[in-house]
């Protein structure tokens, strides 16, 4: 194992990079030779053809990579990727029934939450209310969290995007702050290099898509550092970098639940796929996602900064009114901009 230093987020970035860029691209003529392709329908964002399965590459760099750097394996952690990797990638090329993937993934979580080191004693009230109470919200904030990267994993980049500014803004807030490990550092230097991999493969217009095998792990992965942000109090962190993702996965939820429609079934409902259905490209909806990820960052280290209640909370209000704006702006804006100019964005 490779001796870890301070620049553990820099080398595992770079080394994630460099590896997922190969593997991403060498995997592209397997998955067309297997005939594994993502063939468009009615609930597709996309309309040709493309290889799906590029997440099995990236978790077999991802365990490599951690069998490399860290010191303490952990074999629970390492069973759960595998555990998650390998439904997940059943179920791309047969479909399982929800309830069998529900179920793994909820032991999954239930053992990692009671059994994995780094987060089995986490306490996020400070027992302002019952820990029991608070270890059931946590656990389905956690199996939420999974599933929702899979639910907005629909159009090209968006994975990507969102990957980078959680383990940017992550890592940035774990140096401020000075409270982390090499273990929270190595995940968040691994998302950041492998998602900037990833998206040279998968931007507009993708060549490969990463699939469940990819989007459920890595939704985990990304999972766990929201929970060791909070673990080191920076709950607030975690409430603003995932406020996109989580604001529009669960609105469109509840509203499906509330219509009657399976949640669980594939549709074009989310927001950035509203955009998307009236002429906007992947791309262009990826870009004003990013912009407002990068306000989030900012928000985050002013309010890592400035960690005073009043500035927490007017990051955390800040927060809101902006995501309810991008909400906003890609249901009803976007689209009137494309009206106006009769024709998509560029």
């Amino acid at each position: 194992m490779i001796k870890l230093t301070s620049f553990i987020w820099l080398i595992t970035c770079i080394l994630s990079f460099i590896i997922n860029s190969i593997t991403v691209k060498f995997s592209i003529p397997i998955l067309k030779k297997i005939n594994a392709f993502d063939l468009p329908n009615k609930r597709s964002s996309h309309t040709l053809p493309t290889p799906k399965g590029a997440g099995i590459a990236i978790i077999f760099s991802f365990i490599f990579l951690y069998f490399l750097f860290i010191e303490q394996l952990n074999i629970i952690f390492l069973f759960s990727i595998i555990i998650l990797t390998s439904i997940s990638f059943i179920n791309d090329y047969k479909q399982l029934s929800a309830i069998f993937r529900l179920a793994t993934q909820s032991i999954v979580i239930f053992i990692i939450l009671f059994f994995w080191p780094p987060i089995k004693d986490l306490t996020v009230f400070n027992y302002v209310i019952p820990i029991w109470s608070e270890k059931i919200l946590i656990f389905f904030t956690l199996l939420w969290f999974v599933n929702l990267f899979n639910f907005m994993d629909g159009i090209d980049g968006i994975t990507g995007i969102q990957c980078l500014i959680i383990s940017i803004g992550t890592v940035i807030s774990f140096y401020i702050s000075g409270e982390t490990s090499n273990l929270e550092l190595f995940l968040c230097g691994f998302i950041s290099g492998a998602s900037v991999a990833f998206l040279i493969w998968n931007w507009f217009p993708a060549k490969v898509f990463l699939g469940d095998a990819g989007s459920i792990p890595l939704g985990f992965i990304n999972g766990l550092l929201m929970l060791m942000l909070c673990k080191n109090d920076l709950w607030f962190v975690a409430l603003i970098l995932n406020s996109y993702y989580f604001s529009d996965a669960t609105y469109t939820l509840i509203k499906r639940i509330i219509m009657r429609k399976k949640p669980w079934e594939a549709h074009k409902e989310h927001f950035y796929q509203l955009a998307i259905q009236k002429g906007a490209k992947h791309s262009t909806v990826c870009k004003i996602i990013s912009i407002h990820g990068l306000f989030l960052v900012f928000l985050s280290i002013f309010s890592v900064l400035k960690p005073e209640p009043i500035f927490i909370l007017s990051a955390l209000i800040i927060t809101g009114i902006s995501t309810l704006y991008l909400l906003y702006y890609l249901k009803k804006k976007l689209i009137i901009n494309l009206e106006k100019n009769n024709a998509p964005i560029n």
